[in-house]
This record gives structure tokens, sequence and C-alpha cells, in this order.
């Protein structure tokens, strides 16, 4: 059962990360950019868009208002 749960998690979190990164996309921001306007670092947006490494909520938060997204709204939709 803790596997199932996991591997739930895992994939709302990747959807949410693929999403962020298609809104970016579509917004025409680099991830240079990005990274700039949310205060994380470029690597780090990188490993978060091409889902190298479990994002925090917080990394997650800010990349999202950066955007002028809701998070919320992303991750219900996920």
């Amino acid at each position: 059962m803790a596997i199932v749960k996991e591997d739930k998690e895992r994939a709302t979190v990747r959807r949410v990360c693929i999403r962020l990164a298609d809104e970016r996309k579509k917004q025409g921001v680099s991830q240079q950019r990005l990274s700039e306007m949310a205060g994380l670092s470029r690597t780090g947006v990188r490993h978060i868009e091409s889902l190298e490494t479990n994002p925090t909520l917080s990394s997650l938060l800010k990349i999202a208002n950066a955007l002028d997204l809701n998070l919320a709204a992303i991750i219900s939709k996920s």
C-alpha cells in the first residue's frame, strides 16, 4: 500500500513539474530568467524541469509565483 501511495505522489509531482515547464515555455521565459525571477539557481530549475530532483514545495511555489500561476490549481488538476 505504501508503495502505491509513493508512486501516486511521484506521478503528481512529475505532472506538476511538467506543467510548470510547459507554462514557462508558453510564456517565452528562459530557464535563466525564471531562475532569476524565482530566486533559484538555473541548475535547480533545470533539474526540476527535467525531473532529476524531487523539488521542495518552496521551490514549486517560487516557480509558480514567478510565472504568476496558482500552484494549488496546478496540483489539483494533476
